[in-house]
């Protein structure tokens, strides 16, 4: 494994302006009202309101939990409608706790775009941004003993470009077309010691092709194939 830091930094920074723009609002529905609220109470209501029934829809490269059914909101009327007044209340918070649910969806489908531009996925550099301490493990036994040569995989990584990934085909050449005692695995190493660009939430497995001039970058999304120029593999003195 290869990352010191699985955080999401993006998704923090928007997480916290909804929760200040939620806050804001609450605020000022406080504000209006005749009858001053404890505080903890409107919070209470809030985070009951935010309950709902969702579904997940696919929507551009995430999922996304669109709110149907406000159950949260259900649940709050049934208990404060027992006593007479104590709906009206609180129901302006408990439908704001309900439609803070959008404003979630909305600083949802501003991180995509985001992540693409500050952690561009078909740019080598956001899965290895720092490799000082890299070194190789053989994952297989056709694998014979090498080691990274740092200088030149960081000067390799800017200029890797991205190819497509022929799991069927690499499948077949090593499994399909060739004896048992003649196979050899096409990434038979494995790259550790490295870490992702800081705030990425990236936490990548990474596996090095037999001639060191590929990467395999397979993450919780998708996998990823980057070819290098120059071999980035060494053999052991």
């Amino acid at each position: 494994m290869t990352v010191d830091f699985t955080f999401n930094i993006i998704t923090i920074i928007l997480d916290l302006i909804a929760w200040v723009s939620i806050g804001i609002i609450s605020f000022h529905i406080y504000q209006k009202k005749a009858i001053k609220l404890k505080a903890w109470k409107v919070i209470v209501v809030l985070y009951i309101g935010l309950f709902s029934f969702n579904i997940n829809w696919p929507m551009f490269d995430t999922v996304v939990k669109l709110p149907i059914l406000p159950l949260g909101v259900w649940i709050l009327y049934f208990i404060l409608k027992r006593k007479e007044g104590r709906w009206e209340t609180y129901r302006s918070h408990a439908w704001l706790g309900f439609g803070a649910n959008v404003i979630f969806i909305a600083t949802t489908l501003l991180a995509v775009p985001l992540q693409h531009v500050f952690y561009p996925e078909e740019v080598a550099t956001t899965y290895l941004s720092n490799i000082e301490n890299a070194y190789s493990i053989p994952v297989h036994p056709s694998a014979t003993e090498k080691k990274i040569n740092k200088v030149t995989l960081k000067n390799q990584l800017p200029n890797m470009t991205v190819e497509m990934v022929y799991s069927q085909d690499w499948y077949e050449e090593t499994y399909m077309e060739m004896e048992s005692n003649e196979r050899n695995e096409r990434f038979p190493y494995q790259l550790t010691g490295v870490t992702s660009k800081w705030g990425s939430g990236k936490s990548p497995v990474i596996y090095i092709e037999i001639d060191g001039k590929g990467l395999l970058i397979k993450t919780k999304e998708k996998e990823l194939y980057f070819r290098s120029v120059d071999s980035f593999l060494e053999e052991v003195n």
